[in-house]
């Protein structure tokens, strides 16, 4: 899942390019760096290892934040050369949010690339992900070789499903942005999915397990989940006071039910924290306050 920086109110996703060696990863991450606006990228990085260079820059794709005021910012990496040590891809696919498939369109390398997706089904798999449940585009690279391999022939060749196929040729660059652009626009609507479900998903347990007390401070938390702690609204402004709806000198109705809604500001998460704005809407008036749930593993 992407990683949120609440201090930088940026939301960062992993790319890693991933294929067998001569498929053009390393050629078309150089050529994404290049046309990518200075002002907007990182530097890019080159760490020798072990008979191949680990290759990786981050980037922000727009000028103007995204989700409720977050920056997006994807981290891309690969690994050019000769891989000698398979571990190294498995330590590089940890925790990625989505994947370039690089792969020679030729058909004489099409076992190179069987073994190619092999690998990668092992490693995710060993993370407890399967390879249809990340967002993912196959780049069939060197698209212009004579006898190239058709996007028709990928499901019956390749195993891949109802993959994103995208033809490309990394040393002139065409295709390659398109390729990382499908990607792109994937990655973002997983993440809005996310957020949108977390948020549904939060409201549905307040609304069955969580109540308020009669003073408003206290919302119990959903089952397997600590206490919530209470804490104030980082939004640095001072919520605007709700008006008392009640008649002067009558007494507010006991059978009106309480109203528990996730506020505007939406859903936060941070390392298996799980930030809750609330508004909790009385007979007496409406309060606002925001509930941090620490999630543990298992």
């Amino acid at each position: 899942m992407a990683i949120v920086n609440h201090a930088k109110r940026e939301i960062n996703a992993k790319i890693v390019y991933f294929g067998h060696e001569g498929a053009g990863k390393g050629t078309s991450l150089r050529y994404v760096y290049g046309r990518i606006k200075p002002s907007l990228r990182g530097e890019l990085k080159v760490l020798p290892t072990a008979g191949s260079a680990l290759l990786f820059f981050d980037f922000t794709p727009f000028e103007q934040p995204l989700f409720n005021g977050y920056r997006i910012r994807f981290q891309i990496y690969t690994l050019n050369g000769t891989v000698a040590n398979p571990a190294a891809w498995k330590m590089m696919l940890k925790g990625t949010d989505g994947l370039v498939l690089v792969a020679d369109a030729g058909r004489e390398k099409v076992p190179v690339v069987r073994q190619s997706v092999l690998q990668l089904r092992g490693v995710l798999n060993s993370y407890g992900v399967a390879l249809d449940e990340i967002p993912l585009v196959l780049q069939l690279n060197k698209a212009d070789s004579a006898d190239r391999v058709s996007p028709d022939d990928v499901s019956s060749l390749l195993g891949l499903a109802e993959c994103d196929v995208r033809l490309t040729t990394a040393t002139t660059g065409d295709g390659v942005l398109e390729a990382l652009t499908s990607l792109s626009r994937k990655i973002m609507a997983r993440i809005g999915e996310q957020e949108q479900g977390t948020a549904s998903a939060v409201e549905r347990e307040v609304g069955a397990a969580g109540t308020a007390g009669s003073d408003g401070d206290t919302v119990r938390s959903a089952p397997g989940a600590r206490a919530p702690e209470q804490v104030p609204m980082d939004t640095g402004v001072a919520p605007e006071a709700t008006p008392d709806r009640t008649p002067s000198g009558a007494e507010p109705p006991g059978d009106l039910p309480l109203r528990v809604r996730v506020a505007g500001d939406g859903v936060r998460m941070d390392e298996g924290r799980v930030r809750i704005p609330l508004e909790i809407e009385q007979p007496g008036g409406m309060r606002r306050l925001m509930v941090t749930v620490t999630v543990e593993p298992g």
